[in-house]
């Protein structure tokens, strides 16, 4: 470390951090850059399961649609920099891509590592410093905002190499900070929540933290029966109080604690958010969502009529995959070795209505350790949003995950951390 004092130090070295301090960068600046982990853009290596789901392909007010009332904050930022000029940005850095079912992009190579080795080469090309194992402990200014000359203070502890031991403490100046940090889920990836104490440490209110895009623990014993069973092409709704206030059509899995996959992960924001208000919040899965009840009534009667001389469990093999087949008969409470000809009206209805609305409660979600993003984050309202810098301390700017903005599955959080960075990097 060859200056104590810098004119910019961005804190966290994700999209957001890495982005913003490569938009922020002029010759005569010095930068550098802060990562407490022992290499950057540790999230980043592993998001879309590895292959990295940058960005979608949806318009922009569907866009900001998927990020619930907190949207309309990013729209300055998605004006500025969008799908297209993100797209651009890493195919003038030698990545191309490819768009896949639900406007999803990914990288040719289905590597996200080709995106990580993107940014740290333009790093590296513009010779910014990026220190690994440096771990901010404290963030201060002085003097006191509102004062317009203030001078940021950043005390890091600094790892010993293979280590979570402090090696020793560093004191370092700088006139504008970019808080990058991350929110808290994933926290073996370095996004354990510093960056809220440090926004707080400043006067930054926090709203709530819990755990996003997250799987959901349900009450029973039906999941552990289940456990490994994926579903795909089906339809699943969630109920508060008998009322439907949410639905996704897609694949999802059962899990020796309950349910994940795409489709819950997506639906876990209202989930969590009942749960968290204690009410009573379940799930109906549609297991055949081509066909309506009517529709769905005349199959199992022509099946019936057909297999007549069958027992129930054929029909099962017919309608279900093998691992259900036990589950169903449990809540039919029907003998496998019922005749057909002997299946009552009642009992057919019953059946129908299973595989229409097969329900689960569901009492709970998984730790922010399963969490793919975390809900909650600085206030927006605490942020301008043509810039990212904060509104109470001067020279202070936000990007990424810490911010209070989050949204389902298929690219639209990966798009706002590296617009919210560009953008704050610009704007420096």
């Amino acid at each position: 470390m060859n200056h104590d004092r810098y004119d910019i130090i961005v804190i966290g070295a994700g999209p957001a951090g890495l982005i913003a301090a490569i938009e922020s960068f002029v010759p005569s600046r010095k930068i550098l850059i802060l990562e407490k982990m022992p290499r950057p853009a540790l999230k980043l290596r592993i998001s879309g399961k590895g292959r990295c789901n940058i960005t979608n392909a949806a318009n922009i007010n569907d866009f900001l649609s998927h990020f619930g009332k907190n949207g309309r904050f990013l729209r300055s930022a998605f004006h500025e920099f969008f799908t297209t000029d993100l797209l651009q940005y890493f195919e003038e850095l030698g990545v191309q891509f490819k768009l896949e079912r639900g406007g999803r992009y990914f990288p040719q190579s289905d590597d996200a590592m080709e995106i990580v080795d993107a940014l740290l080469n333009k790093i590296n090309h513009l010779h910014i410093p990026l220190l690994t194992n440096h771990e901010i402990i404290r963030l201060t200014i002085s003097p006191s905002p509102p004062a317009p000359a203030a001078e940021f203070t950043v005390t890091i502890h600094q790892k010993s190499v293979g280590t979570n031991t402090p090696h020793r403490s560093v004191t370092l100046r700088a006139g504008k900070i970019v808080l990058a940090t991350g929110g808290k889920s994933y926290p073996k990836t370095g996004s354990n929540g510093t960056g809220f104490t440090l926004a707080s440490q400043l006067g930054h209110a926090i709203t709530p933290l819990s755990p996003s895009l997250v799987p959901l623990v349900t009450g029973g014993d039906t999941a552990k029966k289940l456990q490994g069973l994926s579903l795909r092409n089906v339809n699943v709704s969630v109920w508060r109080h008998g009322k439907k206030i949410a639905e996704q059509f897609g694949e999802m899995i059962f899990t020796h604690f309950g349910v994940s996959g795409p489709v819950i992960l997506s639906l876990s924001h209202k989930v969590v958010q009942c749960l968290d208000q204690k009410r009573q919040v379940s799930l109906s899965i549609d297991l055949k969502p081509a066909l309506d009840h009517n529709m769905l009534d005349r199959r199992l009667l022509r099946e019936i009529h057909n297999r007549r001389k069958q027992h129930v469990k054929a029909l099962l093999q017919q309608l279900l995959p093998k691992t259900m087949i036990a589950v169903f008969l449990e809540k039919l409470n029907i003998a496998p070795e019922k005749p057909l000809s002997e299946l009552r009206a009642e009992e057919r209805k019953h059946l129908r209505m299973l595989l229409k609305e097969f329900r689960l409660d569901i009492i709970g979600y998984r730790s922010f350790d399963e969490a793919i993003i975390t809900s909650g984050g600085v206030c927006v309202q605490e942020i301008h949003p043509q810039t990212m810098e904060s509104k109470i301390v001067k020279g202070l700017f936000f990007a990424g995950e810490i911010i209070d903005i989050d949204a389902d599955t298929g690219g639209f959080n990966l798009q706002a951390a590296f617009s919210t960075g560009w953008l704050a990097g610009r704007s420096l």
